[in-house]
């Protein structure tokens, strides 16, 4: 092989290895920016689900406060609306850890 076949070889192995290094590096990046915002996401599911967690609380002491009794509490409208509503985000939370693995593998 002349010098010069193996500069032109070492030249198109030298291009191929950049553009594959540029893709790997963009798809990592586009990776890393889809986790940022599931964390973002996530975040922001835990910060609802803890504010309901408090409303449940305080909507627990109020009925006590009044003299309602433990069945009456367990049984509340609005409670189980609350309860229905932090299963709900924690069965959404569970399906964005699931989607940040996908993302990591």
């Amino acid at each position: 092989m002349g010098l010069l076949q193996r500069m032109k070889h070492d030249v198109r192995a030298g291009w191929a290895s950049l553009r594959y290094g540029t893709a790997k590096a963009a798809t990592r990046a586009l990776e890393e920016t889809e986790l940022l915002r599931l964390r973002l996401d996530l975040r922001k599911l835990d910060e609802r689900i803890k504010d309901l967690c408090g409303d449940i609380g305080e909507r627990a002491v109020d009925l006590h406060e009044r003299g309602e009794s433990a069945e009456h509490v367990l049984e509340d409208r609005e409670m189980n609306r609350i309860v229905q509503q932090v299963l709900s985000l924690r069965a959404e939370r569970m399906k964005l850890l699931a989607d940040m693995e996908d993302v990591r593998s």
